[in-house]
Formats: C-alpha cells, sequence, structure tokens
C-alpha cells in the first residue's frame, strides 16, 4: 500500500498519511492551510485515486504470477 501511496501528488499523499494517523478533517485542514470541506473533498478523491492504484497494483501481480 505504501508503494501505491507514493505515487500520489504531494497534496494527496499528506491527506492520506494524515487520514491513516486519524486526523480529523478539521485537523486536516488546519495543516493544509484550507478549508474543511475543501480537506474532505480532497481527501475523499486521494482515496479512490488510491483505491485505484491498488487495483492496478493487484491487477498486475496476478498478471505476472
Amino acid at each position: 500500500m505504501y508503494q501505491c501511496i507514493q505515487k500520489l501528488n504531494p497534496i494527496d499523499k499528506a491527506l492520506i498519511f494524515y487520514y491513516l494517523e486519524d486526523f480529523s478533517g478539521r485537523d486536516m485542514a488546519e495543516q493544509m492551510g484550507i478549508s474543511e470541506v475543501n480537506a474532505r473533498v480532497k481527501l475523499n478523491r486521494a482515496k479512490e485515486k488510491l483505491k485505484q492504484l491498488i487495483q492496478d497494483s493487484i491487477s498486475k501481480a496476478k498478471v505476472k504470477s
């Protein structure tokens, strides 16, 4: 999973790490200097990107084996 996280852009990567550390939406927003709503939207988009990267990684691993 961490290899997939490293493929994200810096903002998405930061939000995912905040999420994994159980930061609240408000805390994420304060750290990023954005609104709480914006932080939550960006986090949801980052989670979707990460989900796709993980699925792609699994698919590639299956093809190789």
